[in-house]
């Protein structure tokens, strides 16, 4: 059973000399497919249609044959029961205001009709002594940043701006070639655009990984955050026991005092009340991970939608210990009301 069809269309408009490093990330003019498609796999023909009013945009038919096919026209692949298609269209211009998606799979066929609506993202890159950071900013809707995502360059000042569609976007994801070398990335997490935004991202040589939030109905007026940090400069393997078993652990995070974090919502300083180390644990891997408690608001409360940036910055106490740890990330969300303040 066919549960959801999700498409977009991006069009590059950045030219080559706006590129700043090709051969680090060079944004392509195409449209994107999400399909659930539950037992359902290949075989299966995906055809599409972009309109833009009475004009047909583009039009095309693939036939998928394997769980993952690579072209220079097309990616595809299949994971979990869903279906991850990007079609390359750098010949098309303009955009879309609809698109027709018809699934022909396992002698059923799906269709959906999707309205396409646009916003405008823009802002500046800077490093953490406010220097501009010419660099990409790259967005996924499903998954992580990759070679298919949508993205565009900043120019040397670190200023930058695109045309998005709207929409939940997993991840969006900022750095340049120094990654790995001097500089991790800039991610932030559940982006909801809806609408023109400006969004100023720091960079440094750690990570805000995997941010999320939740609220404490019925508790204290709090937010929780939670996150696991890198950085560069630390690798550590030791032993530790949860849950009376011994875990190996691979530690790549700065160790964080609760004057190191600063948390922002709607651009207004929460208040830190707490920050607690814990583990995340998985199959292979047992790493240090952080749980910051703040209140809820600082002055008014707000409804609609929240923007959090959280970042820590260890300069101020560098003479405790042998490196420097500074990032930056930032979730969105909205409250569903402003009594019960569940998350949405």
């Amino acid at each position: 059973m066919l549960m959801k069809i999700e498409a977009w269309w991006f069009e590059n408009k950045q030219k080559p000399e706006e590129i700043l490093q090709p051969e680090w990330m060079t944004p392509r003019t195409h449209f994107g497919i999400y399909a659930e498609l539950g037992g359902d796999s290949c075989p299966l023909t995906l055809c599409v249609t972009a309109r833009s009013g009475n004009l047909v945009l583009y039009q095309g038919e693939y036939i998928l044959e394997d769980s993952e096919q690579a072209c220079e026209s097309y990616e595809s692949s299949f994971c979990d029961g869903g279906l991850n298609f990007t079609g390359y269209v750098g010949d098309v211009k303009g955009l879309p205001d609809e698109i027709l998606v018809e699934i022909r799979c396992g002698g059923k066929e799906y269709k959906k009709q999707i309205s396409c609506e646009y916003a405008r993202l823009y802002g500046c890159i800077t490093d953490f002594d406010g220097n501009p950071f010419p660099a990409p900013l790259m967005l996924a809707r499903i998954g992580f940043a990759g070679g298919s995502c949508l993205g565009a360059w900043s120019d040397k000042n670190g200023e930058y701006s695109i045309v998005v569609p709207k929409g939940c976007y997993n991840t969006f994801y900022v750095d340049d070639s120094s990654y790995k070398v001097s500089t991790l990335e800039n991610w932030s997490w559940h982006m909801l655009v809806d609408g023109d935004e400006e969004h100023n991202f720091k960079i440094g040589n750690g990570e805000v990984y995997s941010l999320s939030v939740w609220s404490n109905n019925g508790g204290s007026s709090a937010l929780f955050f939670w996150f696991r940090p890198m950085i560069l400069a630390k690798k550590e393997e030791y032993e530790v026991t949860i849950n009376g078993e011994k875990r190996g652990v691979l530690d790549i995070s700065p160790e964080l005092k609760p004057e190191d974090i600063t948390v922002t919502l709607n651009g207004v300083k929460l208040p830190v009340l707490s920050l607690q180390k814990i583990y995340e644990t998985g199959t292979n891997y047992t790493m240090p991970s952080y749980v910051v408690q703040t209140k809820r608001y600082n002055g008014l409360p707000t409804t609609g939608k929240q923007t959090v940036i959280l970042e820590y910055d260890t300069v101020r106490r560098a003479g405790e210990q042998t490196y420097i740890a500074r990032s930056q990330g930032r979730y969105q969300f909205y409250y569903k009301d402003n009594s019960a303040l569940a998350l949405m």
